[in-house]
C-alpha cells in the first residue's frame, strides 16, 4: 500500500498551530525569591520614613506582577501603632507563637520548597498583572496565626476556637478590563463535616483556571466565626509559586506568523520554477 506524502504547506501549519504557542505561551511561576528580605523576616511595606499620621499605597511587584500595600501609622491613646493592608512578603519560620505579631508566619513553615512567600491580609489583597492572562493558581496556606486562633481561640477573647460546623475561606474573583470573569473558593478549614480536613496546615494547589484570562486577582475571606464588627477569624494566607500563562504579546504573534507564512512563499515559488 502506498502511504501519500505529508504536503510541506501541512507541517508548516502544524507548525502554527502546536509549535508557536508552545513557544509564545510558557507557564511563568512567581516564587518570591527574588524579593529582598530584611532582617526582620518580613516586608509590610513600611518606608522607614513615615511619622504618625501618614500613609503610603505603593505596590511592590514580583515576577511583573503588582501585589498591592498600604502601610500607614496611626495613634490613638497618646500611642503610635503601625498598620497594614495588602500583600506582605516573608521568610519567617514559626509555627508555635498565636500572637498577632507572629502574622507574617506560613504555618507550614517557610515557603512551599523555597524560602520566601507573600502574605495576604484583608480585602485590599489584590495582585494585577502586566498583560491579561491566564492564571493557573498557587500554593496556598494559612498563616500560625490565624490558623492556631481557629484552633484555640486568640488571646484577646475575639475569636473562640472553631467548633464542629465552623470555616473559613478565600475567594479569588478574575477581573478583565473592569469585567468580572468569575470566581473561585478555597476553604483554609472546613469542620462542616466528619469527613472535612479540618483547619489546613500544609501547603495545597488553589486552582484558578476557572477564572479565565484575567488582569487583575481579588481576594476576599469569610467563615463562620463572626461578630458585631464581621469576620472574627484573622483574615490571612500565605501565597507561593503564583502561575500564570502568559499571553503572546501581539508583536510576537505577528513576527511568528510573519515566519510561517514566509516559509509559504517559498515553497509556491519552487513550485513555480520546478
Amino acid at each position: 500500500m502506498r502511504i501519500a506524502p505529508v504536503r510541506p504547506f501541512v507541517v508548516l501549519l502544524a507548525c502554527l498551530v502546536f509549535l508557536v504557542p508552545s513557544t509564545l505561551c510558557k507557564a511563568a511561576v512567581i516564587d518570591f525569591e527574588n524579593l529582598p528580605v530584611p532582617p526582620s523576616g518580613f516586608f509590610n511595606g513600611d518606608p522607614g520614613t513615615l511619622a504618625p499620621g501618614q500613609f503610603v499605597d505603593t505596590p511592590w511587584t514580583s515576577g511583573g506582577a503588582a501585589f498591592a500595600n498600604m502601610f500607614g501609622i496611626d495613634s490613638y491613646g497618646g500611642f503610635d501603632y503601625p498598620y497594614w493592608y495588602g500583600f506582605a512578603y516573608s521568610n519567617v519560620v514559626n509555627t508555635t507563637d498565636p500572637a498577632f505579631e507572629n502574622q507574617y508566619a506560613s504555618y507550614p513553615g517557610g515557603g512551599f520548597g523555597s524560602s520566601t512567600y507573600a502574605v495576604a491580609y484583608s480585602e485590599a489583597a489584590v495582585l494585577t498583572l502586566p498583560v491579561a492572562t491566564t492564571v493557573s493558581g498557587f500554593q496556598i496556606a494559612n498563616t500560625t496565626y490565624a490558623a492556631l486562633t481557629m484552633k484555640n481561640g486568640d488571646q484577646y477573647g475575639f475569636s473562640a476556637p472553631l467548633p464542629a460546623g465552623g470555616w473559613f475561606s478565600t475567594t479569588a474573583t478574575g477581573r478583565l478590563g473592569g469585567t468580572t470573569t468569575g470566581s473561585v473558593t478555597f476553604y483554609l478549614a472546613d469542620l462542616r463535616s466528619g469527613s472535612s480536613p479540618g483547619v489546613i496546615a500544609a501547603w495545597s494547589w488553589f486552582d484558578l483556571t476557572s477564572l479565565g484570562t484575567v488582569d487583575r486577582v481579588e481576594f476576599s475571606f469569610d467563615g463562620s466565626d463572626k461578630g458585631t464588627f464581621g469576620l472574627n477569624t484573622p483574615a490571612y494566607f500565605a501565597m507561593d509559586d503564583f502561575t500564570v500563562t502568559a499571553v503572546p504579546e501581539p508583536t510576537s504573534l505577528a513576527a511568528a506568523l510573519a515566519t510561517v507564512a514566509y516559509g509559504l512563499r517559498q515553497l509556491r515559488s519552487r513550485r513555480r520554477h520546478a
